[in-house]
């Protein structure tokens, strides 16, 4: 079987957990799958490290012929026939009608919560078509049973052409000190005791009240604890940037930017707690990610962060910051929670792999194929 993939949104340079998703997972599927061909598309200026089909057209250019004529199918670019198209995340194409398709839904707050999303971002999922593409998919991946439950109740996805398919976490992150961890501590000159968050720095993620969180938890403990928020600026941050402009945030919070990836289980490993107050997630990989490099995580009780945490998560309401500042005072105030979140953590985390998430995946894509 051909399998042509579109990973066209893996040309930036900094790739968000939609781009972990497609090189962790097709990495995995190569190392399990030497039956079928695996077509790798891509386009625009910057060529992905994986492409193996990559057509130099602007992709402003690409999309903007497919959105007004509809041409050409994205199997169009590839001269061998092809078996099955796979779309590891929403982007703007155009379906064939006689090839089967598989498409992934991370999660639909573009939808149920628009307000989050800059006018950009709005225009571009809607550019996407995404009600089209679900229709024409013959099976849909989702990675949890929230963003299942989002589809069938705002698209009308059937539950049986519904898989869900947890991510996986990377070995590399592990609760095993290693020798570069010091160095990585200097060079990103992180504090002694500190909270973290990851990720792009978005509404959704509800940074404002971590920062109000921490701070009470500050005032009431007289705890010295930092706040390191590691991702780069997203869409409507301004309110973020003016609470941080704050006088009273000075020397405690940090935001240091874009991590590389290899230098993430050395951050996780660093800090005393994870804290990420998603308002929603189709499903939070830097919670899972923590709980692999042995480090507590405090998150909320929405969405599917309750799948990916389990029993091994401290849950607080993302809408009130007194809950953050609690959480982290019981957290932090116990060293024999600690130390039972962390085991829970570590065993939890050892249910997601990516080789789990491939196997289940390339099973996908074989009923799809003869369906």
């Amino acid at each position: 079987m051909r399998i042509l993939v579109d990973i066209r949104h893996l040309a930036h340079q900094s790739p968000s957990g939609v781009g972990v998703y497609t090189t962790e997972l097709l990495r995995a599927l190569f190392e399990i799958d030497h039956e079928h061909e695996y077509i790798l598309f891509s386009s625009g200026r910057v060529k992905p490290d994986l492409s193996t089909l990559h057509l130099t057209t602007p992709n402003k250019l690409l999309n903007l012929r497919t959105l007004l004529l509809r041409h050409p199918a994205i199997n169009w670019h590839v001269r061998e026939p092809v078996d099955l198209i796979f779309l590891p995340n929403l982007n703007i194409t155009t379906l064939p009608q006689d090839i089967p398709t598989v498409l992934t839904l991370h999660d639909l707050s573009f939808k149920t919560y628009p307000e989050f999303y800059s006018l950009k971002m709005r225009t571009w999922h809607k550019a996407t078509r995404p009600e089209e593409l679900i229709t024409q998919s013959r099976a849909i991946i989702t990675p949890s049973m929230s963003t299942a439950r989002d589809a069938q109740r705002l698209y009308g996805v059937p539950p049986e052409k519904t898989h869900v398919i947890p991510h996986g976490v990377s070995a590399l992150f592990t609760q095993k000190m290693q020798a570069q961890d010091h160095g990585v501590r200097s060079r990103l000159k992180l504090p002694k005791h500190f909270a973290l968050f990851v990720g792009t720095i978005e509404p959704r993620k509800n940074l404002i009240a971590l920062v109000e969180g921490v701070k009470e938890y500050r005032e009431r403990t007289h705890d010295d604890l930092h706040l390191v928020l590691a991702g780069g600026w997203g869409w409507k941050s301004h309110d973020l940037r003016r609470r941080l402009w704050k006088r009273d945030t000075q020397g405690w919070v940090r935001q240091i930017g874009y991590v590389d990836p290899h230098d993430l289980p050395a951050l996780y490993r660093s800090a005393a707690v994870t804290v990420w107050p998603s308002i929603w997630e189709g499903f939070g990989l830097p919670v899972l990610e923590s709980m692999a490099s042995g480090t507590p995580v405090i998150t909320s009780h929405t969405s599917s962060l309750p799948e990916v945490a389990g029993n091994a998560a401290i849950y607080i309401d993302p809408y009130n910051s007194r809950d953050i500042a609690e959480a982290l005072r019981g957290l932090l105030g116990s060293t024999a929670l600690q130390t039972q979140l962390v085991t829970r953590g570590l065993e939890r985390a050892k249910n997601f792999t990516w080789k789990k998430a491939a196997l289940q995946t390339l099973d996908v894509f074989r009923k799809a194929r003869v369906e």
